[in-house]
């Protein structure tokens, strides 16, 4: 293993000016594993963001990453850095990985963009919800995450309606897929909801410590789901299929529960361009 350390000022290395604020993304160094057999081989880059805010309300993630070597070669970015693309960090370094060049080769260049994410109320990117049980069968997400939707689902309510009066029952489903956006047509809400009222009888659990939601959200505007109560994270385990997300809690859900969701939207997001040329190989 081969490691080489290098300032952002030396010649090697022109990192873009990011963000009107001065942002800027630098190299600190890079370090080239070779593996014989089953292990993958690997090139990280590790960077640092500075010039800007990076904490618990300031995020960052790689969004995407191209690299090329000095010989033409497209090399593919590893993906478990980091691993998926869309989590974000409240850590300034990074690191950024992709397949090692040939070895003929003598340099790398990388161009890519980072998402910068701000994380607060007034922006809509972050959620806190309390009376759960008032907020059933309507999308939680606002409005401008009009391709997003999580849909707080009734499990209880619509077994009891199932059971009852299986004619309101489906009388709901069609309400709900109006007014809620479950499923992408009213046989598909009818398919999801039974398919979820189905589990739904299996669950083992205290059912009054269960939320279930819909979940579209084909873009990943949704970053982070968890449930407190008087700042004591309730979250016991959770479940994520498809368009099924199911939290299992510690504690039963009262009035005071509450949800936070953090959320991307256009105004809490800003893309950071950076790029690094002729990047000298160990």
């Amino acid at each position: 293993m081969k490691t080489i350390f290098v300032l952002a000022i030396v010649c090697h290395f022109i990192p873009l000016m990011l963000l009107a604020q001065g942002a800027e993304l630098v190299l600190k160094g890079s370090d080239e594993k070779r593996h014989i057999g089953f292990l993958p081989s690997n090139l990280e880059f590790t960077t640092e963001l500075t010039g800007i805010e990076v904490d618990e309300n300031h995020q960052v993630s790689l969004k995407e990453i191209t690299a090329v070597d000095d010989l033409g070669n497209w090399l593919k970015p590893i993906g478990r850095y980091p691993s998926p693309t869309n989590y974000f960090t409240q850590h300034n370094e990074m690191v950024i990985g992709i397949e090692p060049p040939v070895r003929q080769a003598k340099s790398v260049s990388l161009q890519g963009v980072l998402e910068y994410f701000t994380i607060s109320e007034e922006l809509q990117s972050k959620l806190n919800l309390k009376n759960l049980q008032q907020r059933y069968h309507i999308n939680l997400l606002p409005e401008k995450q009009i391709r997003s939707k999580l849909v707080l689902i009734d499990l209880q309510g619509l077994q009891t309606l199932k059971e009852e009066d299986e004619a309101s029952y489906y009388q709901k489903i069609k309400e709900i897929h109006l007014n809620a956006g479950v499923g992408t047509d009213l046989d598909d809400a009818e398919r999801y909801l039974d398919k979820a009222l189905h589990d739904f009888t299996l669950w083992t659990s205290d059912p009054s410590k269960l939320l279930h939601f819909y979940r579209w959200d084909p873009e990943d505007n949704i970053v982070e789901i968890k449930v407190f109560r008087d700042g004591e994270n309730l979250f016991d385990g959770t479940y994520y299929s498809n368009n099924t997300y199911t939290c299992s809690l510690l504690k039963d859900v009262d009035p005071e529960t509450e949800l936070r969701i953090l959320v991307k939207n256009e105004d809490a997001i800003k893309e950071i361009p950076f790029g690094f040329e002729n990047i000298i190989l160990p």
